[in-house]
């Protein structure tokens, strides 16, 4: 009997994806989208945003632009590269394995905005690799023309905990000034201590 849920329990690990056994756990990438190309000469502005999701089984790409164009349609993707959005730096290359909404068309509102995603089931991050989101003019036939938009996907970086310095240096010494034995206390109300009895005998001496 042990022999046997043995076996079923490999079987069970064996039947797992490969993705869920080697992604523990999710990963996310962000970036802010900049003017690029003819456009980057004249503007840094911000024109939206891109999120990557490197998840355990599912991977998802959200895709959020402002500013372009209005009713105007344009075409995203993920791409990788050595280096990525900077000036003079060469094109990247699709990464594979995703589904794009409406095959990565973006159709602007009449003020420039879109959002949009793709999807997959097989992206696994390569630290290793530059990822960015690339967003074109879209060609008559719908394919990606000319580079606009660039957004450089960076994980978050750890928050600090470690406390200022300033503030636990400018508490403690407080606290140790209300404490019986601090001798800052005591120099500081010299009325309260036991000088009331020595000036008060001194007094009846003087009446004698």
């Amino acid at each position: 009997m042990k022999k046997l849920i043995a076996a079923a329990a490999c079987a069970a690990l064996a039947a797992l994806p490969a993705a869920a056994i080697a992604k523990p756990r999710a990963k996310v990438y962000r970036g802010t989208f900049q003017a690029v190309g003819s456009d980057g000469a004249y503007t840094n502005g911000k024109f939206g945003k891109a999120q990557l999701v490197d998840g355990k089984r599912n991977d998802k790409l959200s895709v959020h632009v402002r500013h372009l164009g209005g009713k105007t349609r344009y075409v995203f993707r993920l791409q990788q590269a050595e280096t990525a959005c900077e000036e003079g730096a060469p094109g990247g290359t699709d990464v594979p394995g995703w589904r794009y909404r409406r095959d990565g068309v973006l159709r602007t509102s009449r003020k420039g905005n879109a959002n949009s995603w793709a999807r997959s089931h097989t992206f696994t991050a390569d630290p290793d690799t530059e990822y960015f989101v690339g967003v074109y003019t879209a060609t008559p036939t719908g394919d990606p023309g000319e580079i606009v938009l660039c957004a450089k996907l960076t994980t978050k970086s750890h928050k600090k905990t470690g406390k200022k310095p300033g503030k636990r240096g400018g508490k403690k010494p407080a606290k140790g000034g209300d404490r019986p034995d601090s001798p800052g206390k005591s120099g500081d109300k010299p009325g309260k201590g036991g000088g009331k009895g020595p000036r008060a005998k001194v007094s009846r001496t003087v009446l004698r």
